[in-house]
């Protein structure tokens, strides 16, 4: 059967108001039966045809041999579904495109956003050497130990939020705007840092150096009571 004879079986099907199951029930046949004609992947016997002619009200010659209106139908059709599915691949290419340029913009922004970072970094690293060098006299500042703020993996959270809006919004530039927010956050977590290191707020277990700073603090009572101890007996001694 050729492709044209097919598409009248299928055209008189769907204009009869028949499914392809309903179809293969009148017949007694299958489903499938009827779909393979449709596609011109087998014939109907001769008493297939006799039925389908009278199911359908119109001659054998008629549905084996469309007439030239009913070919145009079915060219137009063809090229009508051609065109359909050649904007549906330009559709799929430009969704694509769109989410790779989102893709690319992202790591663009995650890589300018971790620079900038690294960069701010060893920027209050040095001033908190020459901050160090001035107040010690010169000597050696310790290497500074980042805070639960500068420690927290804020660059996980926008990868996660990232993918969160590429979800919720689609293949789009803004969600990669996210990852401009890591320099801020990372300029708010060294301040955050600093305060939490001198006591002022607490988050966790106390720094060393406050710890330190406690320490001495209470030692000089301590002290006060030793002298006032010892410096009794000397004046009782005196007297006598």
């Amino acid at each position: 059967m050729n492709v044209e004879t097919a598409q009248r079986l299928a055209d008189l099907r769907r204009s009869k108001g028949f499914s392809q199951e309903g179809l293969a029930r009148k017949l007694g046949l299958s489903r499938q039966a009827v779909s393979k004609w449709e596609r011109a992947e087998s014939s109907p016997d001769t008493e297939n045809l006799i039925s389908l002619a009278k199911l359908y009200g119109v001659s054998l010659d008629e549905l084996l041999n469309p007439s030239d209106e009913i070919e145009d139908d079915i060219e137009f059709e063809n090229e009508d579904r051609a065109r359909q599915r050649e904007a549906e691949a330009a559709e799929r290419a430009r969704t694509h495109e769109a989410a790779a340029r989102a893709t690319e913009a992202a790591t663009q922004a995650s890589d300018a956003a971790a620079k900038a970072a690294q960069a701010a970094s060893w920027s209050a690293q040095a001033a908190n050497a020459a901050t160090a060098q001035v107040t010690g006299g010169g000597a050696a500042a310790p290497t500074p130990v980042k805070g639960p703020f500068q420690s927290f993996p804020y660059w996980a959270v926008c990868w996660l939020l990232f993918f969160l809006l590429m979800f919720l919004v689609g293949a789009s530039p803004f969600p990669a705007l996210i990852f401009f927010t890591i320099p801020i956050y990372h300029w708010v977590a060294r301040a955050l840092d600093g305060d939490w290191a001198r006591g002022d707020i607490q988050v966790g277990p106390a720094p060393v150096a406050v710890k330190a700073q406690g320490k001495d603090t209470s030692a000089e009572p301590d002290a006060d009571v030793a002298t006032a101890a010892t410096a009794e007996p000397c004046a009782k001694e005196g007297d006598e």
